[in-house]
């Protein structure tokens, strides 16, 4: 049971500051109230400025394992795999991270002697501090969402039987690779949905109603712009277009709601910054 939770879905935080200055701040209150490791005995000038430091030093921890790590590693922070053990490991990476560093602060403001004994016991106190917290709101945080999301997805679905199609007849799309040398031309209605990785758009369409495909190279960007006067199609992801007329359920986990469309093998992800504006479409 313990397996299969965490291996459930998660969503990446979008907002990284509502993470990194309360985080921040918090670090920084913690060490000048509380003023652990014998930091009270410090008598110095600028004591609690330099107390205060701490708070910087995590500010710039996050800054790093938060913004810089998913640049170098893309590949690495996917909402689309990402899931409750990886966000606890993450977290602990944090922990580990800004504990670090801090005893490097420590050791530079407060001579404090480095030693694989010292190490051992701040992180051991960071992780004593952070590790219950953490686990109990990323629990919380995905109970929550899912709940939420999947009572939402539901109303949804039922909902979907009842709205009016806005059926093209006859009108046809075109699309084309970025050289010229492959194009395909699709009637609205039989366009499944598109979705695109890296240089490349894959079209899946219903051909006497049966559902195929065609890779091109070509960008979403491109595949919008063509199909820009056709609003019954909706880019509600950065990687993908879908019909709203094709679309027979909602489902919803904690990272929001995903698409259901005969002839399509995955469950088609809608972004959270696209959710009301779907919630708008499928109502109509």
């Amino acid at each position: 049971m313990i397996l299969k939770y965490l291996k459930q879905s998660y969503p990446l935080v979008e907002n990284r500051w509502k993470i990194i200055l309360p985080i921040s701040l918090f670090v920084c209150l913690f060490m000048i109230v509380f003023q652990p490791f014998g930091l009270d005995d410090y008598s110095g000038s600028y004591k609690y400025l330099t107390l205060g430091g701490y708070g910087l030093v995590t500010l710039l921890v996050l800054l790093v394992d938060l913004y810089l790590i998913p640049v170098l590693l893309p590949g690495l922070l996917k909402e689309e795999q990402w899931m409750v053990w990886k966000e606890l490991l993450f977290l602990l990476w944090i922990l580990f991270t800004i504990g670090l560093a801090n005893l490097f602060y420590t050791s530079f403001f407060f001579h404090l002697s480095l030693s694989l004994k010292s190490i051992v016991v701040v992180q051991l106190f960071t992780l004593s501090i952070g590790v219950i917290p953490i686990t109990i709101l990323t629990i919380f945080k995905q109970n929550y969402l899912n709940r939420r999301n999947r009572l939402s997805a539901d109303k949804l679905s039922a909902g979907i039987g009842q709205r009016h199609h806005q059926q093209e007849t006859g009108s046809q799309v075109l699309f084309a690779s970025d050289n010229g040398k492959d194009e395909i031309r699709i009637a609205i209605p039989d366009l499944l949905v598109v979705d695109s990785e890296g240089n490349y758009i894959t079209v899946t369409y219903l051909l006497e109603g049966k559902p195929q495909s065609v890779l091109l190279r070509n960008t979403l960007s491109y595949a919008e712009k063509v199909v820009s006067s056709h609003p019954v199609l909706f880019k509600c992801h950065r990687s993908y277009l879908v019909n709203l007329d094709r679309i027979t359920k909602v489902n919803g986990n904690s990272q929001g709601y995903r698409l259901v469309i005969p002839g399509v093998s995955v469950e088609i992800p809608v972004s959270r910054s696209n959710s009301t504006r779907l919630k708008d479409l499928l109502s109509i």
